[in-house]
């Protein structure tokens, strides 16, 4: 339960995943988070699952197998004609994060948060939430429709996700949910083991200090990595280009040059 103190909690402990989507959300988005949060269920003792922005505010449903927890998400899909029907209501996101957080059904500790977002919060400080999160090691990633359909503040969002050691992206169309396929497949690979936010301007080089990942001596293992470049679904050309440092040589990773709302995926 969620009653254990913050020093208590060991964040290798991830036994429950919350996926939350608002209900304007394209069906793609939401079907490819679906499935691979289904298809990984199996690994975790508790799955949760919420449909925000209706009218109606619904209720986080709880689910301790995979099949109750795939016949909620898909008798919850998402549905335009039960939201608020208006450009300029803000999203009750935040509502229903401060649900989640004083929840007595499954555990905080450790917990994986994936959100799927059509419809920005108006709320400019989330900083009680966010230290809420950070205190029981939850993991926060979004996906953000960068053509919302209402409300007035994403980088709410974003601070959010990096606060939490999570990423943010902002996409559209089948960018949108191609990104947000990547986002939840980590669920089958969860055990992150970097996480830095550099503040960078113009042209210049980061080196990220050498680390040792969880894999062990003599075994090969792919990794995923994933690099956001900006708080804001603001148009602009990024170029970046990353290279690794194996066996004292630099080998060149692909060049990024993405613009208009392409998110740099993880690879």
């Amino acid at each position: 339960n969620n009653s254990d103190s913050p020093a208590a909690c060991l964040p290798y402990q991830n036994n429950t995943v919350l996926y939350a989507y608002s209900t304007d959300i394209g069906y793609g988005t939401y079907s490819w988070g679906a499935d691979n949060m289904i298809g990984f269920a199996l690994y975790y003792k508790t799955t949760a699952n919420v449909r925000f922005d209706t009218k109606q505010e619904e209720e986080i449903e709880y689910h301790s197998d995979p099949q109750s927890f795939n016949v909620s998400l898909y008798s919850h899909q998402p549905d335009a004609s039960l939201g608020y029907g208006d450009k300029t209501t803000g999203s009750n996101l935040y509502n229903v994060l401060k649900k989640f957080l004083n929840n007595k059904k499954a555990s905080l500790c450790g917990a994986l948060v994936y959100i799927a977002v059509k419809r920005y919060p108006d709320e400019t400080d989330v900083s009680d939430i966010i230290s809420q999160l950070r205190a029981n090691h939850v993991m926060v990633n979004i996906a953000v429709d960068s053509i919302p359909s209402g409300g007035s503040n994403s980088a709410t969002l974003y601070e959010m996700s990096y606060q939490t050691n999570g990423y943010c992206m902002f996409a559209t169309g089948s960018d949108l949910f191609q990104a947000f396929g990547w986002m939840t497949n980590i669920l089958g690979w969860p055990y992150q083991f970097i996480a830095q936010n550099f503040v960078v301007s113009g042209l210049g080089r980061v080196e990220i200090p050498a680390f040792k990942t969880p894999i062990p001596p003599g075994i090969e293992e792919g990794c995923l990595f994933a690099v956001t470049v900006q708080n804001h679904n603001a148009p602009q050309i990024i170029e970046c280009r990353m290279y690794s440092r194996y066996y004292h040589d630099f080998v060149k990773l692909p060049d990024f040059n993405y613009h208009d709302f392409l998110p740099l995926p993880p690879f």
